[in-house]
């Protein structure tokens, strides 16, 4: 009878874990057991509702006050501006700090050969070394005075000014000061200016021409000879030359009226003769120690330095080197002012 099968409607299809007891039911487990599995009891005192309750409570979002919406909308704003800032910056300003050395390096270029024919001209430099030369003819010391004016006038003035004011001269602080040496030892040869220099040369000329004109005359000469003389310096425009001129021909004239009495004097008054030629000494000597204190040191009128044109010359091409060297690095492709080769710049 044990044997028997269970005859329970069903149960021969039920699973394994439903065949004993209600729902899998496991052995030794009670009723009350299961509503464990379920969902668990709510809390003493809390209602239905509660819950939802408590988020209904929430107090709604206040809308953003429009003085706050003001203030984030500048800080946006002025936020975005310094990006758009930042930006336009970083693509201009190595633009405008890239410092353009083509037009300082045309420049000395073209002030090369002028400053070369400074130096290697003598003109100049005669002016100052025969100015008291009496066998110097004055057309040849005019010459000198021409060809001096000459070397300043054909341009070398305005470039200089130019170069001075070039975009690589004044942003560079070594070329600047490169220049700057060069200008000084420039300014002193050249006077300035060319206007300048003319004036100071005329009275340079002034000076020669009298000591040519003084050197050919004698005692014996006229009055009017002397006068021709002086002239050159009353007539110079200086009041110094003009205070020499005036003070020499008045000397000169009564030192050569001296000598003619005493030329002309009989030798058969002795004494008298003696006297003439007492007379025509003292007019000498009076002339000759005002000539020593009173003669005018031209250089001192109208100072010329023409005698260290190398120390010039010498400085521009210091300066021409830093130029080209310069520009060289900060080449302007395509501008053809140099030498270009696979990417390679060589200036000259």
């Amino acid at each position: 009878m044990n044997n028997m099968p269970n005859m329970q409607p069903g149960a021969q299809n039920m699973p394994p874990n439903m065949q004993n007891g209600f729902m899998g039911q496991q052995p030794g487990m009670q009723m009350g057991q299961m509503g464990q599995m379920g969902p668990q009891p709510m809390q003493p005192g809390m209602q239905m509702g509660q819950m939802g309750a408590q988020q209904m409570m929430r107090p709604p979002k206040q809308p953003m006050s429009p003085a706050k919406k003001k203030k984030i909308i500048l800080i946006v704003s002025i936020v975005s501006s310094l990006v758009v800032v930042g930006i336009v910056l970083a693509i201009v300003l190595p633009m405008v700090l890239r410092v353009d050395y083509s037009s300082a390096y045309s420049v000395a270029k073209e002030l090369q050969p002028k400053i070369y024919d400074i130096y290697q001209s003598y003109d100049c430099e005669n002016v100052v070394y025969y100015v008291d030369s009496d066998y110097i003819e004055m057309k040849s010391y005019n010459e000198y005075i021409t060809g001096c004016i000459n070397l300043f006038s054909s341009g070398a003035d305005e470039l200089v000014s130019k170069l001075g004011n070039t975009d690589g001269v004044k942003r560079s602080s070594e070329i600047g000061a490169q220049f700057d040496k060069f200008n000084n030892e420039y300014m002193a040869i050249s006077a300035g200016n060319v206007e300048e220099l003319e004036h100071k040369l005329s009275l340079w000329q002034a000076r020669h021409n009298f000591v040519v004109a003084a050197g050919d005359l004698n005692y014996s000469s006229t009055d009017a000879e002397f006068t021709t003389a002086a002239n050159y310096l009353i007539n110079s425009g200086n009041d110094s030359l003009k205070a020499y001129g005036e003070g020499w021909l008045e000397l000169k004239i009564a030192t050569a009226a001296a000598y003619r009495a005493y030329d002309n004097a009989s030798w058969s008054d002795y004494s008298a003769y003696q006297a003439l030629r007492d007379t025509y000494n003292k007019k000498r000597e009076e002339l000759d120690d005002w000539i020593a204190i009173n003669k005018p040191d031209i250089n001192e009128i109208a100072p010329l330095d023409f005698n260290d044109t190398y120390k010039m010359y010498t400085e521009f091409g210091n300066l021409y080197d830093l130029i080209m060297d310069t520009y060289e690095l900060n080449y302007n492709f395509g501008s053809e002012d140099c030498y270009e080769y696979l990417g390679e710049v060589e200036c000259y």
